[in-house]
């Protein structure tokens, strides 16, 4: 089979660039033919097979020959490298957009011929796709921030919205993604199904794993981007009643991602010391970060399915979440005996914001649910037996998505 993947992002920086990527890897795998095209900067590396066709747009640069002037467009308001909000987008800069992506396509499906495009997000470049090509067959994946776009651009979202209606198939990560994306986008039902998502096995296991030595300080880390949405102000103020607290066993936690928001940067330059921050870390480091933690920690208030958690669960340490909207059930149906601890949503007054009268109550429930983890870890009672997460690898992912077209 033929199969062109598509998304307007850096592949390789974030969740759901990873997504593509293994998905791309695990294609590769079974033996199909693929082409990529996908946004990056002039000095961006792929790191796809050697023989996947690539075609990349190149942002920040001279406008034209399949080039944006502007930065690369982020699926969330804030990125972990610089870019350009949707909402921000003129109608010049979307017919540049247009332009240079439509270009890349069209030359990609004049070399490769695909018997199936696969785009990532349900939003503009998907919708751009199946305006300009619609006899080819196209699929599209949710990663969640595409339906929080829809919400915060109404203008682009009534331009996306009948294109999306019109996707051969969307996939959803769990089951309540799926309803949101019949709602929003008024698709027949026989359209939208769940193929959740899935870890690099190869990468995150407890090979090498470093066990905690007796009496030394408890591990955690915390791994996406340094973000107010991710919940990292409620993350270090939680840890700094803990720190104050004489019954929690003393800790350390590091902490990964990229940083674009300027006030939390400013934070960056002066943390306790009971927190190291490392910056962007690629999937290697992270893995190496994971088997050498006993406690990995996500107190967002938004995600689509976050691969961190069951990377994390793979490495051998202990998930503390958000109990974010359909991640527990999917977790509780596709791993075998999951072992991660939930801190309750606070009350929401966004999509991705809590009321600030919620955010001191939800500091201090993560604060509470970290320590009994904490002192659980201190004890030997925890991280407890490795969850069973076989039947989620990407290779798996990836038959769930051709068993409709193949």
């Amino acid at each position: 089979m033929k199969i062109l993947s598509i998304t307007a992002q850096k592949p390789h920086s974030t969740g759901s660039g990873t997504y593509l990527t293994e998905l791309v890897r695990s294609f590769d795998r079974m033996g199909h033919v693929q082409g990529a095209v996908y946004g990056v900067y002039p000095d961006d590396k792929d790191s796809f097979p050697d023989d996947v066709m690539c075609y990349p747009v190149l942002f920040s640069g001279e406008a034209g020959r399949g080039r944006i002037s502007y930065p690369v467009v982020g699926m969330s308001d804030i990125m972990p490298y610089e870019s350009t909000r949707y909402r921000d987008l003129t109608p010049e800069m979307i017919d540049e957009f247009e332009r240079a992506f439509i270009g890349a396509v069209d030359k990609a499906i004049d070399n490769l011929d695909p018997d199936l495009i696969v785009c990532h997000h349900l939003f503009l470049l998907t919708a751009l796709v199946r305006k300009h090509f619609p006899d080819r067959t196209i699929c599209g994946i949710s990663h969640g921030t595409d339906l929080r776009q829809m919400v915060n651009c109404p203008s682009l979202a009534e331009t996306v919205r009948p294109y999306i209606a019109k996707l051969d198939m969307a996939f959803a990560l769990h089951d309540d993604m799926a309803g949101r994306i019949k709602d929003i986008f008024g698709m027949d039902p026989a359209h939208v199904n769940v193929i959740g998502s899935g870890y690099n096995d190869r990468l995150f296991n407890t090979d090498g794993r470093k066990p905690r030595a007796k009496g030394s300080p408890v591990r955690l880390c915390y791994a996406g981007k340094i973000s107010r949405p991710k919940g990292v102000p409620e993350l270090l103020e939680a840890l700094a009643a803990l720190d104050a607290d004489p019954d929690v066993p003393e800790f350390r936690l590091a902490m990964a991602g990229g940083c674009q928001d300027e006030a939390l940067a400013g934070r960056l330059d002066s943390l306790p010391p009971y927190i190291s921050y490392l910056g962007q870390i690629p999937q290697d480091m992270l893995a190496e970060l994971m088997k050498s933690s006993d406690i990995f920690v996500l107190p967002s208030y938004f995600e689509g399915l976050p691969l961190v958690l069951i990377e994390a669960m793979a490495s051998g340490a202990l998930p503390v979440s958000t109990d974010l909207p359909g991640v527990r059930e999917w977790i509780d149906a596709n791993v075998g005996d999951p072992n991660v601890r939930y801190v309750p949503m606070p009350e929401m007054k966004s999509i991705d914001e809590p009321a600030d009268e919620a955010r001191p109550g939800f500091a201090a429930e993560l604060a509470r649910v970290l320590k009994k983890a904490m002192l659980d870890v201190a004890s030997g009672e925890a991280p407890g037996p490795l969850p069973d997460s076989s039947s989620i690898t990407w290779d798996s992912v990836a038959g769930r998505v051709l068993r409709f077209f193949l």
